[in-house]
């Protein structure tokens, strides 16, 4: 396979998404809008219920809030797959300029949403047999000197290690294989990223790294530093961190919604930009 140039990659990115910028938000703003108000209402019910079934002692209380947490993945997915295929069809070429309004769900949209999914239920499958293997090892560290808290946090490190090591291979090329060919997404994605893991994971690292550390700092001086928790318990941590979670849950669901359209824009322009250079063709050209 091609070695792929970060470099260009991510400059290609970067002029897509400022070139573009104006015609992205044209064409995701209506289904973005949708999943951001189907976000903090499915968050803000899953932290007030997970707020009161710690303080209760009752786990059996969150399944109805699971459901609803379920029911706005596949929701978010599909409203994901509609936003994906138009800047990625804005990328290749195939649609010129944005509109005012943009929704449109067929067949690209459905085989977009396919690949999301099967990435997905991927993830939670790897995620659910590492939790699997890994309790055990969870049980001696709780047992031994290692409090609940810091097990949890490796048990995170753990789950994040496996997301980094699968995403750039599944991820990077999938919305430009899913809209510009029609083998499986996630085979197709996987086998046409041999030999680039690292350099795929450079990109990555490029295009959300930056927009999330904005948008971090962004929160920060909006919503202040979190307070400080006296205790030490765990159950306290937890709670206290679940409260901040919730206080700050409207002005996160804004930013995330202000920074979108520059997230979509730079991942859709750098994934068209990796697929082309690998199937050999020319890079994106902003128009």
């Amino acid at each position: 396979m091609p070695r792929l140039s970060v470099i260009v990659i991510i400059r290609d990115a970067y002029l897509f998404a400022m070139h573009h910028l104006g015609a992205v938000i044209g064409l995701i703003w209506v289904p973005m809008l949708l999943t951001t108000v189907m976000g903090f209402f499915t968050f803000q019910r899953y932290y007030n219920d997970l707020i009161d079934a710690l303080a209760a002692g009752n786990a059996a209380s969150l399944g109805p809030s699971i459901l609803m947490m379920l029911g706005y993945l596949m929701a978010a997915l599909l409203l994901y797959a509609v936003m994906l295929v138009s800047v990625v069809q804005l990328a290749l070429g195939q649609r010129q300029g944005g509109a005012v309004v943009h929704f449109s769900f067929g067949a690209l949209e459905w085989r977009m949403f396919r690949a999301l999914a099967g990435l997905v239920g991927l993830g939670i499958l790897l995620m659910l047999t590492l939790v699997l293997v890994s309790n055990p090892l969870l049980a001696l560290m709780i047992g031994g000197h290692v409090g609940e808290a810091q097990a949890g946090y490796l048990l995170m490190l753990m789950l994040y290690g496996l997301l980094l090591a699968g995403a750039p291979r599944f991820l990077m090329l999938l919305p430009a294989v899913a809209v510009a060919e029609t083998a499986p997404a996630l085979r197709r994605s996987w086998g046409l990223s041999a030999g680039n893991y690292w350099r795929l994971l450079a990109v990555l690292m490029a295009v959300f790294v930056p927009v999330l550390a904005v948008a971090s700092v962004a929160e920060t001086l909006l919503a202040g530093p979190a307070p400080v928790v006296s205790t030490a318990g765990d159950k306290m941590l937890m709670l206290s961190g679940l409260m901040r979670a919730r206080q700050v849950l409207p002005l996160m669901s804004g930013l995330g919604f202000l920074f979108s359209p520059v997230l979509i824009a730079l991942f859709c322009g750098a994934s068209v930009s990796a697929w082309r250079a690998l199937k050999g063709e020319s890079a994106v050209q902003p128009a």
